[in-house]
């Protein structure tokens, strides 16, 4: 991570620091962040105001938004934006407290079998389940906290407010972004100092085509800009949102999956080494979903067997990517065709992709 403990313990020093390892009693009415996280850390004051989150990840690595250095100039620099709040203090109008394991769906499942720890990506999809049985989900819904990406940006891994880079074409490009440029706030974060700064603001801006302000530091002046963001700018393609557990929440599923095949295993079923090819070592026939996997048994599928292609495709660059792929570009119930390797045997198997 490029830093010592010591440093970090220096860092930390200051604050009062908790660690939450489960979720079951934080309010999450009003302490929100992108729970489907690797590691996530928020600076707040204790009478609620959130200076800045840290942490999440990308498509890429679990810990691409992640460095020692980050969260130790995050500590430090945290400490002028708190001395800044206390001369002039504006406390949040906070919602009605709710602890995560008041849920419904939570309570739900822990009437059925005690839940131990309420992970993170369980509150996601606890209020899923509530949404939809509620009739209030919208499928937009799961493009929560984009990514810089979404506008062009990549930011730099341990300075997370300066610009590493501007795609060409982008909204970032088009606002009149450079590389070095030093993001100063956006959208409703007044003040910006982590990448995950950036995507809270993203988070809360509507998922229709909108404007955001942006000021950013260059050459010592501080400018501001408008990013104009279009229509579905929020939505990202399959294989950028393969690694969110969020998935799995998600309709239509193909009701099995496995793990992917090795370059030899490849090779002795006469496959192209380089081409994508996973074993099923699941079939979802049980529980809620059962459905799921019936349908594929049905079809003919079994244990062991070698998937190739799904639907005309067979260019996944992962498991998750063909999970991410049915569920975000497929339609239930429509006629599917995948190809598997039984041995060396190729089949094609047929049916209708459950809900």
């Amino acid at each position: 991570m490029g830093r010592s403990n010591q440093e970090l313990s220096a860092a930390a020093a200051p604050y009062v620091c908790v660690r939450v390892v489960d979720l079951r009693a934080i309010d999450i009415h009003n302490l929100r962040f992108d729970f489907d996280l690797t590691f996530a850390a928020v600076l707040m004051h204790s009478d609620g105001t959130v200076y800045h989150r840290y942490g999440g990840r990308g498509p890429d690595s679990a810990g691409s938004h992640l460095s020692m250095g980050s969260l130790v100039k995050l500590l430090e620099e945290t400490l002028a934006d708190h001395a800044a709040y206390d001369r002039a203090p504006a406390p949040p109008r906070a919602a009605e407290p709710q602890a995560a394991i008041d849920l419904p769906a939570l309570q739900r499942r822990n009437a059925n079998e005690k839940i131990e720890c309420v992970h993170c990506h369980m509150v996601n999809d606890a209020e899923y389940e509530d949404a939809v049985l509620g009739k209030r989900w919208k499928k937009d819904d799961l493009y929560n906290h984009p990514d810089p990406a979404r506008l062009g940006l990549t930011l730099d891994t341990d300075r997370q407010n300066v610009v590493k880079a501007v795609a060409p074409g982008s909204a970032a490009a088009a606002a009149g972004l450079r590389a070095g440029d030093e993001i100063a706030a956006v959208g409703e974060q007044a003040c910006v100092r982590t990448q995950s700064d950036v995507t809270w603001a993203l988070h809360r801006a509507p998922f229709q085509a909108t404007k955001l302000d942006l000021r950013y530091r260059r050459d010592g002046s501080e400018q501001a800009t408008t990013l104009a963001l279009p229509a579905d700018w929020k939505r990202c393609p399959p294989e950028e949102y393969a690694w969110r557990p969020f998935k799995w929440n998600l309709s239509p599923s193909s009701g099995f999956g496995g793990s992917e095949l090795g370059r030899d295993a490849k090779k002795k079923l006469g496959l192209d080494e380089n081409a994508f090819a996973f074993k099923v070592d699941y079939i979802v026939d049980w529980g809620k979903e059962a459905h799921r996997g019936n349908a594929a048994k049905t079809a003919g599928l079994r244990h062991g067997d070698v998937v190739v292609s799904f639907a005309g495709k067979s260019d996944f660059r992962s498991v998750g990517h063909f999970h991410a792929w049915v569920s975000l570009t497929r339609t239930a119930g429509e006629d599917t065709e995948f190809v598997v390797m039984r041995g060396k045997e190729r089949l094609v198997l047929r049916y209708k992709l459950p809900e």
